[in-house]
């Protein structure tokens, strides 16, 4: 399946994306990824063109854990604007509360090696990326957030 992204040779070379991220807590800690120039996120990845954000969140949690998700609720989307690289992102990103079926993560999951799969504790949630998850983590509102993150801005 291929990515739902868009690519614009206008605008610096931007792009659009559609991504999702699992909230999977254990008692004070969330399961997360850490990538090798060391940014912290939350477990997730892109939406395939095709495919609804609740099929993407239950694979990208297989693909990069090895876990098997027995629910994910709708918590939070975030409209994130970003640098990375010298290019502009414009990104939706759907924030699930996810319940897995167990915490034993799978190294031989698909994604296990792009990564690393960490616990983080409540005390380094400022630490995660986009820096907006911080909040959204503390959130005990029970009612879907809409957030925006504008790190960078298209239009001067």
């Amino acid at each position: 399946m291929r990515d739902a992204r868009f690519d614009s040779s206008a605008n610096r070379g931007g792009r659009l994306n559609i991504r999702v991220a699992a909230i999977i807590r254990d008692q004070d800690k969330i399961l997360v990824s850490k990538w090798p120039d060391g940014t912290i996120s939350l477990v997730g990845g892109r939406v395939a063109y095709g495919e609804t954000a609740q099929a993407a969140i239950s694979r990208e949690v297989t693909e990069e854990t090895g876990l098997a998700v027995k629910s994910a609720q709708l918590h939070a989307i975030i409209e994130n604007f970003f640098t990375h690289r010298d290019h502009f992102f414009h990104e939706f990103l759907y924030v699930y509360d996810v319940e897995t079926s167990s915490f034993e993560l799978n190294q031989t999951a698909q994604d296990f090696e792009d990564q690393e799969i960490l616990w983080l504790s409540t005390s380094e949630y400022a630490s995660l990326r986009p820096k907006v998850l911080s909040d959204v983590m503390k959130d005990k509102c029970g009612r879907i957030l809409h957030l925006v993150n504008q790190e960078a801005k298209l239009v001067r």
